[in-house]
């Protein structure tokens, strides 16, 4: 049996993710006008529209600077609306628009087809492996995963 340095999880992981990424975003700018993150995004404001910036850099692991940039760009192509916070002066409250509720639900057959996409070849027992080391590498670096997939694709 090999060792386990000579599996370079994180090195394929990494790899694997960046080149998800890249073809995702580029699909998804052709299929619905927006990337893997305005997505995400959206996805989370369909069942929390009205949610302060600092919600959805939580829900999304961002910072604070890449959030504003996230959304200033999102309000740019009409897929947002940001209004003042009238509990907090400070703070700003996210509301999609209708290009961007039309925008999520485009979007969701094509998630549900990428994830169908990476299932392929897998047998379920090789696919419930994946999804318990996903699950615990989220856990073990703090990642709060009962949050996360709530609406199945």
């Amino acid at each position: 049996m090999e060792g386990l340095s000579d599996y370079q999880l994180f090195f394929k992981l990494n790899l694997v993710h960046r080149i998800l990424i890249k073809n995702v975003d580029r699909e998804m700018a052709n299929q619905v006008g927006a990337t893997s993150t305005q997505i995400a995004a959206i996805f989370y404001l369909l069942e929390n529209d009205g949610c302060q910036l600092v919600d959805l850099s939580r829900e999304l692991l961002q910072n604070k600077s890449a959030i504003t940039t996230l959304v200033e760009r999102m309000i740019k192509n009409g897929l947002l609306s940001k209004k003042p916070c009238t509990r907090d002066g400070r703070a700003y409250r996210l509301y999609l628009t209708a290009k961007g509720k039309t925008t999520g639900e485009a979007a969701l057959p094509h998630v549900a087809d990428y994830n169908r996409q990476l299932a392929e070849g897998f047998s379920p027992d090789e696919l419930e492996t994946l999804h318990s080391f996903f699950d615990k590498v989220m856990n073990r670096f703090g990642i709060p995963i009962d949050n996360y997939f709530k609406k199945k694709l």
